[in-house]
């Protein structure tokens, strides 16, 4: 088990460190798109959200793959999402924060209109609800990985 636990650890801070880049990358892209107004730089900062995302969701199947065992096939985005805010006693604590949980939901809804919208552009207004839960996602999630690593830590040690 100490090595699974030594190997979640390693994919979460490498996960991290990229969600870090790409929300980096979303300050940059939106902060230029909001004096700007060029379209092709709200497609970057709405490509860029989907990213995000898709970085959080690798980071809750690997938890899930490690203290759960299983992934429920039948709608799993949601399905993941809601699972990584809830503590399983006697397995692990809860990664999200309810905070953290409600931003990612939004960020959630968007991906899959971004994923699956089809000759329909995005639309600035509804975007600005999602870039505004990102921006405020990324210290709280930050918090969450990190006070999720010391549990890991905890476990490693009394391995």
């Amino acid at each position: 088990m100490k090595e699974k636990l030594l190997l979640l650890k390693s994919e979460i801070l490498d996960d991290r460190q990229r969600l870090v880049r790409l929300m980096d990358r979303f300050q940059t892209v939106w902060d230029l798109y909001s004096k700007e107004k060029d379209y092709s730089l709200l497609v970057e900062a709405a490509f860029t959200v989907n990213q995000i995302y898709t970085g959080c969701e690798r980071i809750f199947r690997n938890i899930a793959s490690t203290f759960e065992n299983s992934i429920d096939e039948n709608l799993w985005h949601r399905a993941l999402l809601d699972r990584m805010r809830l503590e399983i006693e006697d397995v692990r604590p809860a990664l999200l924060s309810e905070n953290s949980f409600n931003h990612l939901n939004e960020l959630l809804a968007f991906r899959h209109y971004f994923r699956h919208a089809y000759d329909s552009d995005i639309r600035e207004d509804k975007f600005k609800i999602v870039a505004s839960s990102t921006l405020e996602l990324r210290e709280l999630l930050l918090d969450d990985i990190e006070n999720f690593i010391d549990f890991v830590d905890k476990l490693i040690t009394a391995s």
